[in-house]
């Protein structure tokens, strides 16, 4: 891991390299993809971060093997100089982080917000969209939705949008009710 502060800068050289907003998204998603790699176990118990990040490779075996990754991914050129960068830099550990950075920069420079959206059971596509829906209508930005189930809500919803939550849950209105009944 690296200290957030200098995800962040890595996060921002990178966006700032993208010359439009259709080259931020595909490095958005060239990005993930090989922190997807990155992470992935092969069954074994080896991961590719694992040996990028070892020391008992020569600098110039992992720079190998993050060349050869990025040719079958087919990352963008400009993608896997920034990763071969990171990688010289000694900070590939804290490649995740860097990666959502970037994606929250992105978001950010698209005017998108996240949203975790958690409820008793699963919600159909038609409640998300309603929901989506009236984010985007309060907040004036384009909702990006992700759901949960919980199921110790009971019933109801609760949105998560930054720092900003809305609970429409049965369990805190119950909850609600409780403590106004022994106020009185």
């Amino acid at each position: 891991m690296i200290p957030g502060s200098l995800a962040r800068r890595y996060a921002r050289a990178l966006i700032q390299l993208a010359q439009s907003p259709t080259q931020r998204e595909l490095f958005a998603r060239h990005l993930g993809s090989f922190v997807d790699a990155y992470t992935t176990s092969d069954g074994m118990g080896s991961t590719l971060g694992a040996l990028l990040e070892s020391e008992r490779f020569l600098p110039s075996q992992r720079r190998k093997v993050l060349e050869v990754v990025c040719q079958r991914q087919r990352l963008d050129p400009m993608v896997g100089r920034f990763l071969d960068f990171v990688l010289e830099r000694g900070r590939i550990k804290g490649i995740k982080q860097i990666y959502r950075h970037y994606t929250e920069l992105n978001d950010e420079i698209a005017g998108r917000l996240k949203a975790e959206v958690i409820s008793a059971r699963p919600l159909g596509s038609a409640a998300i969209a309603r929901v989506k829906d009236a984010l985007e209508r309060s907040t004036g930005k384009t909702i990006v939705v992700e759901s949960s189930v919980d199921p110790t809500l009971i019933g109801g919803v609760v949105a998560k949008v930054g720092s900003t939550v809305l609970d429409g849950s049965v369990r805190t209105s119950l909850a609600n009710l409780q403590t106004t009944l022994r106020g009185n």
